[in-house]
């Protein structure tokens, strides 16, 4: 990585390259035009100022719904907006249209000659406040955008996208020949570094010295290979293990579940009795309409008038008697 200036940023060092401008159309007689623009690959490139730098897509910020597209990063330029950023490809695609407001702008140039063929590239501007940049040394790698990035390098993880500009050539190339002589700076910026490992091995196999008493009984003696080292012997107390007692599990009685055999032998037991009772009571009942329809009373009325006649009979008698 270049020798830069950790505390002074000059504004144009967060001007960038970034990739391809693809034109299109809105039909015959449209002044404006969509434009699709790959505003920064996922990958890193090769910065004269920063050296190899990547951005971080997961701390990108956008403040508002729409950015300006200017020429050249000149903020009295302005060609048009985007209004629609992803990067789900891996690279951050912003699309959004090129808008003239007279037939001799920048704009209405841009849109003529991209269609004759000339080529424009697009440049990003993230300076601002909110910036932070993780310094990765050399023989360190971390994960940016789903892959790694090795050092030595820069990764800018909290970043602001300020405005894309289409120039004629690449902004690596323009911020070069201006030597990032501009008295502007970026302010705010956080600067880390990849945490160190810690490392769990020793170059030398380290032997603590056991100062309690062991029984010998309970005393083994470990031989221990280390990579680069001659081998160790170490003497290790063994600690019996008693064995987990179980409490022992109360019998829970057991419960007698009626079969379900006999109690659907008992529901039909019962149904069949009061299925006999009732074809009982319909005999009694035919037999006493049967009677009414010959004009003779019913057994039970014959019976209670027997009853009744006898009763007089013998009330006769008594009084004869008396």
């Amino acid at each position: 990585m270049n020798d830069i200036d950790l505390k002074a940023i000059p504004s144009s060092a967060c001007r960038m390259a970034s990739g391809e401008v693809e034109i299109g159309s809105n039909g015959e007689g449209a002044k404006s035009a969509p434009v699709k623009i790959k505003a920064r690959s996922g990958g890193a490139i090769d910065h004269p100022y920063w050296g190899r730098i990547v951005h971080d897509f997961s701390g990108m910020r956008i403040s508002k719904s729409k950015l300006p597209l200017d020429y050249n990063h000149e903020s009295g330029e302005i060609l048009g907006y985007a209004n629609h950023f992803d990067f789900s490809s891996g690279d951050l695609i912003a699309t959004g249209a090129i808008t003239p407001w007279q037939g001799t702008d920048r704009a209405s140039e841009v849109i003529f000659k991209m269609r004759e063929g000339v080529p424009y590239e697009a440049s990003i501007f993230f300076g601002g406040d909110g910036i932070k940049l993780e310094k990765v040394p050399d023989g360190k790698a971390v994960e940016v955008n789903g892959m790694e990035f090795a050092g030595p390098g820069v990764v800018v993880r909290e970043w602001p996208l300020r405005g894309i500009a289409i120039c004629p050539y690449g902004a690596d190339e323009n911020t070069q020949s201006m030597a990032f002589a501009e008295g502007k700076t970026v302010t705010a910026v956080e600067w880390s570094e990849p945490k160190e490992e810690d490392d769990k091995m020793a170059d030398e196999p380290i032997v603590e010295e056991v100062k309690e008493e062991v029984k010998e009984e309970n005393v083994e003696e470990v031989t221990v290979e280390t990579e680069g080292a001659s081998e160790v012997k170490v003497t290790v107390e063994v600690v019996p293990v008693e064995a987990e007692v179980k409490p022992e599990e109360e019998e829970v009685p057991a419960v007698e579940v009626p079969d379900e055999l006999s109690v659907a032998k008992a529901e039909a037991a019962e149904l069949r009795a009061k299925l006999e009772a009732a074809e009982k009571q319909n005999q009694e009942f035919a037999a006493k309409f049967a009677a009414l329809e010959k004009g003779q009373p019913p057994v039970s009325a014959v019976a209670d008038e027997g009853t009744k006649f006898t009763g007089s009979l013998m009330e006769r008698a008594r009084n004869k008697k008396r």
